[in-house]
């Protein structure tokens, strides 16, 4: 499958499953559930995608040169400016630095080096707030309800599609979005963050 996007829904430990997906042209999705960062590798580049979007913070604060609470950077806190943005908006981040997100940033930043050193534009993304721009109803509320609606935006998923998947197939929706031109992108700490523009209600 030649894909355009691909949408990951990191988890913050190799234990833990990670949901991959990638999007084509006429929307088909293909995904999967992997753990491993070398799977997550191996399986990206496969499929040779134009953008990688991640759920996970792929930066720091400004300011903080590490997440280490016992350095002197610590004095710039948790929180990045677009997790500001987004608080505001009313989508409910988590904080970049919070304990609970420490491991998940950390990855996301690691996963973010080795594709951009491959050559690979990589963004990230927070399918949650996506979903809100989208009209979706978010996972917690129900599968059923979400696969519907990436239904309804184009999106052509497997039926059993895990709630892991179907937020990695949300990131890359937003991912081809950004492709089109139709994403609002928002700089952070040398990262491209994207949302849906409002209005980007039908398939792209």
């Amino acid at each position: 499958m030649r894909a355009s996007a691909i949408g990951i829904d990191l988890s913050g430990s190799e234990r833990a499953p990670t949901g991959v997906a990638c999007l084509d042209e006429s929307l088909v999705v293909e995904s999967a559930v992997v753990r491993r960062d070398a799977d997550i590798l191996e399986w990206v580049s496969a499929r040779v995608p134009q953008v990688v979007a991640i759920d996970a913070p792929l930066a720091l604060p400004t300011g903080r040169c590490c997440a280490a609470r016992a350095c002197p950077c610590a004095r710039f806190g948790i929180v990045r400016e677009v997790d500001r943005l987004l608080a505001r908006r009313g989508h409910h981040p988590f904080w970049t630095l919070l304990p609970s997100m420490v491991n998940l940033t950390l990855r996301g930043m690691a996963l973010r080096a080795i594709f951009e050193g491959r050559g690979l534009c990589v963004v990230e993304c927070f399918p949650g707030a996506v979903q809100d721009i989208l009209g979706l109803p978010r996972k917690q509320r129900g599968l059923g309800g979400l696969r519907r609606g990436l239904g309804l935006l184009g999106l052509r998923l497997r039926q059993d599609a895990t709630h892991d998947e179907l937020d990695a197939a949300t990131a890359a929706y937003c991912g081809l979005l950004y492709l089109r031109g139709r994403a609002e992108v928002i700089v952070d700490g040398g990262v491209k963050f994207v949302l849906p523009r409002p209005g980007c209600f039908r398939s792209p």
